[in-house]
């Protein structure tokens, strides 16, 4: 084995090291980086301005739909038009850094890397006198250096996971709208641009984001909502991950029905196989093999991010009481529920909605029961900030059947509770 081979094997080493390596973890397997955020909705951000132009346009059009955004800034580009800086600022939006002049991580080195992203926090704090700690690469792309920094300042890195490409002048605004749509989910981390690409590119960007500000909400029914994470390690993240798969396949799969963006009630019709339900008046409401309505909690909608448990408590129970409404006006507008006499839930958070209209009884010793009860403490374990320590019963600790008839349920929406 020849010196020259041995020394070319130990450079292309050396610089997988500083370049794929971190790149792969970080960029590509989103170890060490954000690539979505945890809570129940749709979060954009913007990339390369700001722009005196674009800038400016994209922050009336988020004003108009009552959307925080975040800004991810060229702290160059800031440091010359600080005025903008203000504007993105006073409207609410969030503002992280994504480098100092828009270079790529691979040809910098590590000192170079070093001082060109401290200098960028310093001065978009210095514009915005606000801390930084969110950073976006540029191209997404990451050196060995740039982890480091990350680790040492205390940085989050923030990805993306839909993408409509709206830096290509060719890409129509209803083809970044779809490719957008067909990306997104509870989580989703939107990537768009207020700066930079190609001539023409970014007045697409504009009209697609005015349509996926209105198809987010009204189609998908997920609310837009500013970015936050949760303050969890990676193997709890990894829990949630899977859970949240597993509740979307059941979505998928018994067509379970959101209300709208932001209602934290959900809606399946389904064959019972509970116990007779009668009415107040003696008449048989339900039987075994009826097709009956059977509400579930959108999960994610109610999850906490932080550990007080008390705050959790107050915070479902604030939540249902400004869903409910929205739930009996769904069911007395939506034609196919017309014949369905009963809506009934298996539930730990069963305390207080005798108040609703709620009946609140025992579920069955069956098989079923048994796999709802175990699905639901499951559930509080990854939702609930205390997890499988929860010791607290203010939301329930026993999985009860609860249920209502249509008509006390579609009464109910003339109420206020």
């Amino acid at each position: 084995m020849s010196w020259g081979f041995v020394l070319l094997s130990v450079v292309l080493a050396g610089v997988a090291l500083y370049t794929v390596i971190p790149d792969l973890f970080l960029h590509r397997l989103g170890i060490g980086s954000w690539r979505r955020q945890f809570g129940p909705g749709v979060a954009l951000t913007f990339d390369d301005g700001p722009d005196p132009e674009y800038t400016p346009q994209i922050l009336k059009v988020l004003e108009k739909y009552h959307v925080c955004a975040t800004f991810f800034m060229v702290a160059e580009k800031a440091k010359k038009y600080p005025g903008l800086v203000q504007q993105v600022k006073e409207g609410g939006h969030l503002i992280g850094v994504h480098s100092l002049n828009h270079k790529y991580a691979w040809f910098t080195s590590p000192r170079r890397t070093s001082r060109e992203w401290t200098e960028s926090v310093r001065i978009l704090e210095q514009l915005s006198e606000r801390e930084i700690t969110l950073m976006r690469p540029p191209w997404g792309t990451f050196n060995l250096m740039t982890w480091w920094w990350l680790k040492q300042h205390k940085m989050r890195a923030v990805l993306w996971n839909a993408e409509g490409h709206d830096w290509e002048a060719r890409r129509s605004p209803e083809e970044i709208t779809e490719r957008i749509l067909g990306s997104i989910n509870e989580g989703t981390i939107v990537v768009m641009h207020d700066s930079g690409g190609e001539l023409g590119a970014r007045e697409n960007s504009l009209i697609a984001l005015e349509q996926l500000c209105v198809r987010i909400v009204h189609e998908l029914k997920l609310p837009l909502v500013s970015l936050e994470f949760p303050v969890w390690k990676l193997g709890r993240r990894l829990i949630f991950r899977a859970w949240e798969k597993w509740e979307h396949y059941y979505a998928s799969s018994h067509g379970v029905e959101r209300i709208d963006a932001t209602n934290i009630f959900r809606l399946e019709k389904s064959t019972y196989d509970g116990p007779n339900l009668y009415g107040d008046d003696g008449k048989l409401l339900a039987a075994a093999g009826d097709i009956v309505g059977e509400i579930h909690l959108d999960n994610i909608r109610m999850q906490a991010k932080g550990q007080d448990i008390q705050k959790t408590a107050l915070k479902v129970m604030h939540q249902i009481r400004e869903s409910f409404p929205g739930l009996a006006q769904y069911v007395a507008e939506d034609p196919t529920y017309d014949s369905i006499k009963v809506f009934v839930s298996q539930t730990l958070l069963h305390r207080g909605v005798k108040a609703f209209g709620f009946t609140v009884q025992d579920l069955p010793e069956t098989w079923r029961g048994r796999g709802i009860a175990w699905l639901q403490k499951m559930i509080m374990r990854v939702y609930h900030p205390a997890g499988k320590n929860r010791k607290n019963d203010r939301l329930g600790n026993k999985t009860m059947l609860v249920w209502i008839s249509r008509d006390k349920l579609v009464a109910s929406k003339i109420h206020t509770i």
